[in-house]
């Protein structure tokens, strides 16, 4: 009876008070009970739980036959509640009262929640994919006669993924299999090593096809693969590969990172930081971690979102929704270090992809609707302490503080937040990196002036974040056009340069030696400027009171563009949208979002459209329209193939030089913020797109 219970725990939790609680929020969680399956020791579970659940729902509880009860008990569903479920069971469906002991309930669940609650403060990954209960040794004997002998992390029909003694993480088909021996006592010592990324692998960038290091694939956040397996008369046959989904929950938003990609292994961050280590042939997952976050989050709570992991030797970095700095063991998941970045009571989160360069890990910080004040720091990869930090609002009497009122008050919560991975010139030792709008976003009679350095573009030394030199796109910006986008770099003939299509619906060109504007041309239809003019300034028409094009959340966003440099062609998914601003005053307080006004949006006028702009004059070379503004992002590769998604969830590849539409695929949900990467492996192009809370991979038929 314990087993025909459990399965239907998930239906009674859906239609019950879990659903209730979902709906609140995202990320918030009940109110604390008493845990009333302290006592039980969670082995003897283990063992009623393998005897009369694991048939149908797994050995971890993950789900086959039956609904897998982790994401439900991870979601926040309480002891008494699943405790009634089981006893009582559900009115008019197949689950009846069960007749299992009170004893033996209170021992499966123990062990149900060991699964699924990290230890103390959140510094251990969850324990769904824990050698020591859900794993087991085995040798694996391949069908060249290699014996590969390591825990196993997971396995289905088809194929099965292990971690050697040495660490290293490995994805096997059955097929290439000779046959596997199972429950061997103790791996080998030594075993197969995990190779750790260098510094010289992330200079490499993209160079080697096997590899995706960075956010963007490489430092200059081209997003622009040299992959040419894949091609415009192939690409029509591209089919999906596998499918992984996170399990994990929105608000409105979606799964936003790109996945990291070495030694055949992908490193991924989602929703309300849940993070897992996934096999690349598969999707399978290694080990997951899902962090034990605060129920009184600001920030995090609204968009509960997380960009990706960064990662150098044997450890990965990620930021948390309550502005954390974590530190990964690559191989297991477990935290080395966690470093505090801000406090998250006042407003402060984080949720972009850290970037690695030489000896540091570059994060920024988000929260600009809040009154608070952005920086971007540098910290030891080695042991989370602090090298520098970068104020993108100044103090009274330090540089551009002359672009504020002369007060302090107003300049400690002045915004500017750095809440999008920036792009890094290893020649140069610069830093390029994007800031946020000022706080209030909509009201700015109480912070007259340019208010430095919002809306910008800052250029720093990587080893000191020294400020070399700034652009503002958007001086005294009321329309929260923040400059969160990732800056591209390219090397022209004459100039380095550096590009962004901003959200005031504007393409730059800078120098990105000087900061010297090359070229400013709008590339959506603007009504609150005319053009950039001699200086560098916007000649402003519309201040925005009586109606303004963009809406607030721009001409594009912080989904990433792409840049072809044998075409000279920046793509980018753009939003051409009406909105009527109506400022107000707000109230300012700590953990209070502080907008200061309304935005009222003519969603009847909207559309979006994947647009190609040559990068050195600025003109439209095509456009492929959608019916809606999209928020996806965009990659290109050397064989002519643009790869973009759209509002309506359709992932496409188009001909980077006509625009035509090659290939779609429906992948049913909104595809918001994520762009595709791409790799090589088993001789194969694979490309991968986040769309909703999945992950898909793509390739050609064997």
């Amino acid at each position: 009876m314990v087993r025909v219970s459990l399965a239907f725990v998930i239906i009674a939790l859906v239609m019950g008070g879990l659903t209730t609680s979902a709906k609140a929020s995202a990320v918030e969680k009940p109110a604390p009970t008493v845990n009333v399956v302290a006592p039980q020791p969670a082995a003897a579970g283990a063992a009623l739980f393998g005897e009369q659940c694991a048939t149908c729902h797994g050995a971890d509880a993950r789900g086959l036959n039956g609904p897998n009860l982790i994401a439900v008990l991870a979601s926040g569903a309480t002891d008494e509640r699943v405790l009634q479920t089981i006893r009582n069971g559900v009115r008019d469906t197949a689950m009846p009262p069960s007749r299992a002991t009170d004893e033996e309930l209170r021992a499966i669940l123990a062990y149900l929640k060991s699964l699924v609650a990290p230890p103390a403060a959140g510094t251990e990954p969850s324990a769904r994919y824990n050698p020591s209960r859900v794993s087991s040794v085995v040798t694996l004997v391949t069908t060249d006669g290699r014996e590969i002998t390591g825990d196993r992390k997971n396995e289905d029909a088809f194929s099965i993924q292990i971690a050697s003694a040495g660490g290293r993480l490995q994805g096997f088909f059955k097929s290439e299999l000779r046959h596997i021996v199972r429950d061997v006592r103790a791996p080998a010592p030594g075993g197969d090593p995990m190779p750790g990324v260098a510094y010289r692998d992330l200079l490499a960038g993209l160079t080697v096809p096997s590899r995706w290091l960075t956010y963007s694939g490489d430092y200059s956040g081209r997003r622009h693969s040299p992959l040419t397996t894949i091609t415009r008369d192939n690409v029509q046959h591209l089919k999906p590969e596998w499918t992984f989904q996170t399990g994990t929950t929105t608000r409105g938003r979606g799964f936003e990172a790109t996945p990291l990609l070495w030694d055949g292994v992908l490193y991924v961050t989602g929703s309300n930081n849940f993070a897992w280590a996934l096999d690349a042939r598969t999707g399978r997952p290694f080990w997951q971690y899902r962090r034990d976050l605060p129920t009184d989050l600001t920030y995090g709570a609204q968009a509960p979102v997380n960009r990706g992991f960064a990662m150098l030797d044997n450890r990965l970095f990620m930021v948390t929704l309550d502005a954390h700095l974590l530190a990964f063991d690559r191989a297991t998941g477990r935290i080395v270090w966690d470093t505090v970045l801000a406090d998250y009571k006042i407003g402060y989160a984080a949720t972009l992809a850290p970037l690695v360069i030489d000896g540091q890990v570059i994060v920024g910080i988000s929260g600009g609707e809040y009154p608070t004040k952005g920086f971007l720091d540098a910290y030891d990869p080695a042991t989370g302490k602090r090298i520098w930090r970068f104020d993108t609002i100044p103090s009274p009497g330090q540089p551009g503080s002359e672009t504020w009122p002369a007060s302090a008050s107003v300049m400690a919560r002045g915004g500017g937040a750095t809440w999008m991975t920036g792009t890094y010139d290893p020649e140069l030792n610069r830093l390029y990196w994007g800031t946020g709008n000022p706080n209030p976003d909509y009201y700015g009679d109480d912070r007259k002036g340019d208010n430095l350095y919002t809306n910008s573009v800052v250029a720093l030394d990587a080893s000191t974040g020294v400020l070399k030199w700034h652009y503002q796109f958007t001086p005294h910006d009321t329309h929260d056009w923040d400059s969160n986008h990732v800056p591209i770099l390219a090397d022209w003939p004459d100039r380095k340069v550096l590009m962004v299509a901003n959200r005031n619906g504007f393409f730059y060109v800078l120098d990105r030696r000087t900061g010297e504007l090359m070229l400013g041309k709008p590339f959506t239809d603007t009504t609150w400027a005319r053009e950039i003019g001699r200086d560098g300034r916007p000649i402003v028409l519309n201040e925005g009171s009586k109606g303004c094009i963009p809406d607030m959340w721009g001409g594009t966003n912080f989904n990433p563009p792409s840049y072809d440099p044998s075409l000279r062609l920046f793509f980018v998914n753009v939003r051409e949208t009406c909105a009527t601003y109506e400022p107000q005053a707000p109230v300012i307080a700590p953990g209070r979002t502080a907008f200061g006004g309304v935005v009222r949006m003519d969603r009847d006028k909207g559309y979006g459209a994947l647009r190609a702009i040559d990068a050195v004059t600025g003109e439209r070379k095509w456009e492929f329209r959608y019916p809606q503004p999209t928020m996806a992002g965009v990659m290109s590769t050397a064989s002519g193939l643009v790869f973009a998604g759209d509002h309506e969830g359709n992932f496409m590849a188009f001909d980077s030089r006509s625009g035509k539409n090659l290939w779609r695929y429906a992948t049913g949900t909104p595809i918001w913020g994520a762009a595709a990467m791409t790799y090589m492996l088993d001789g194969r192009q694979h490309v991968v797109i986040a769309s909703g809370t999945t992950l898909l991979s793509f390739a050609l038929p064997r």
